[in-house]
């Protein structure tokens, strides 16, 4: 009798986890799917790039693939230096120059910035950091006049120095990333660093800043992507044409009079742009993801 109950038993067992593995099968294959076809619309925008860059403009429209397939967007991009601003080099080359410095200097100062407000104490902390968020609710469009006024006024829109150096002193929503993520770390490292003698420079350098590098790179990251593909603070306060950048060189491939013919041009120009950021995102992933892993637990 026992046997029989016990048998009984594991049949009924049996049965529960083939059900549970195919309901999890179900379930998989239901998320796969979906998935699926959120990557294919999230990825339709780019192949359309991809292969319009190698049209005609008058198959802009006829689907997806081209007819007839042509380079002649990117010799013209290449080689057409007359009937630009500047050429496609040296737009990249200034890209570069009002990107990389930007970079490495606002993510360094929001980095201290962030610090002082997560591990330090001093009177007034808090509404400090309060007014700091509260100048986000500032739209753009509010002080760019008056920017572009005091920038003239200084002679700085003869280069890329208007585009730099406003950008330097720090971005208010990374110094608001780096901070909740400094509040990950036990305030323990920091106090027995000061036990040790370490001030305020020792302490964020030779260990704060290790331990938040895959925030850093995260952030460096965004501030790359959209500084790299700022269209309207050049355009702004840019006035030399010899230094436009990519996007500034990009906006006159579409020609004069505004017709199809410039849609591969830019399509072409717009896919060479994204290298850098696809090579700066395949290079830094690991840390990327390390990052979210990592806001995750702590949170």
């Amino acid at each position: 009798m026992d046997a029989v109950v016990a048998r009984t038993a594991t049949i009924t067992s049996d049965k529960k986890v083939v059900s549970m593995r195919r309901r999890r099968l179900i379930v998989n294959t239901i998320l796969f799917v979906v998935l699926l076809l959120g990557a294919i619309v999230m990825l339709y925008p780019l192949l359309w790039m991809l292969f319009t860059s190698f049209k005609n403009y008058t198959e802009i429209y006829d689907g997806l693939f081209p007819k007839h397939w042509t380079g002649a967007a990117y010799k013209y991009i290449f080689t057409e230096k007359e009937k630009l601003p500047t050429s496609l080099v040296r737009g990249f080359i200034n890209s570069v120059l009002c990107t990389v410095p930007v970079v490495l200097v606002q993510v360094f100062v929001s980095a201290m910035a962030a610090f002082a407000f997560a591990k330090l104490h001093f009177k007034g902390k808090n509404i400090l950091f309060i007014i700091m968020l509260a100048t986000q609710m500032i739209p753009f469009t509010v002080i760019m006049i008056p920017q572009v006024y005091v920038f003239r006024t200084f002679g700085l829109l003869n280069g890329p120095i208007a585009v730099i150096i406003p950008k330097m002193f720090g971005a208010v929503m990374t110094v608001f990333f780096l901070r909740q993520f400094l509040y990950g770390i036990p305030d323990a490292l920091t106090e027995a660093a000061r036990l040790d003698g370490a001030g305020y420079n020792r302490t964020f350098f030779s260990i704060v800043l290790p331990l938040i590098m895959p925030a850093l790179s995260t952030q460096m990251i965004l501030s790359f992507i959209g500084n790299w593909n700022d269209y309207l603070g050049p355009l702004l306060y840019i006035v030399g044409e010899e230094w436009y950048t990519l996007p500034l060189i990009i906006d006159n491939f579409a020609g004069n009079d505004g017709g199809f013919d410039g849609v591969p041009r830019i399509m072409a120009a717009s896919l060479i742009s994204m290298v850098p950021i696809l090579v700066i995102f395949a290079a830094f992933q690991k840390k990327i993801v390390g990052s979210i892993v990592f806001s995750a637990v702590k949170g």
